[in-house]
């Protein structure tokens, strides 16, 4: 807000000292008060919407450093904002349904595992062997595949939302309903 003030100020400057006519400052002056690189500067600081949304999805990927990071900071990042602007309430749902998908997807996954390596694999020690090829192909290579989806899906989600698109993750489970209602592109 504070370089908007400072920008009219300068525009100001230049119209008082005949540099640039009254309909040039007038443009100007829109131009500034309208950009939507600087909508809603007062909930989001100096961050655009689009750059706000985009960090939400990449702030997923802290879930690499350490799993609670992937899971608290896009919540955190959402709840924090979610009243006050719609679109960023819509992507953190987005995120929030994948979260929530990819948690159960991999536990899922990981039940199989056991399970089949138990089945297959029992001895009379009560311990389990995960070299089956069964239990590889029912639970670890899906995994694997949900990981890679996962990064992949966070990549597009963020570079889509600095784009000002909102764009649903595939194979999420809708447990948080989008208001259809936005400026944003789908």
């Amino acid at each position: 807000m504070n370089r908007n003030l400072e920008d009219l100020e300068k525009l100001d400057d230049l119209r008082k000292k005949g540099i640039i006519t009254e309909d040039e400052f007038n443009k100007e002056k829109d131009s500034i008060l309208n950009d939507p690189n600087v909508r809603n500067t007062n909930q989001l600081g100096r961050i655009s919407e689009n750059t706000y949304s985009a960090l939400l999805h990449f702030s997923l990927l802290l879930g690499a450093i350490h799993l609670l990071l992937g899971l608290i900071a896009p919540l955190l990042l959402w709840v924090i904002i979610r009243t006050k602007d719609q679109n960023i309430d819509r992507h953190g749902k987005n995120i929030i349904n994948w979260l929530i998908s990819l948690i159960i997807y991999t536990t899922t996954c990981i039940i199989l595992v056991m399970t089949s390596a138990f089945v297959f694999h029992f001895s009379a020690n009560f311990t389990y062997k995960l070299e089956s090829p069964f239990s590889l192909f029912t639970g670890l290579v899906p995994v694997t595949i949900l990981m890679i989806l996962n990064v992949v899906f966070i990549l597009i989600g963020g570079i889509k939302a600095s784009q000002g698109q909102i764009w649903r993750y595939p194979l999420a489970i809708n447990f948080f309903k989008n208001n259809r209602t936005s400026t944003m592109k789908q």
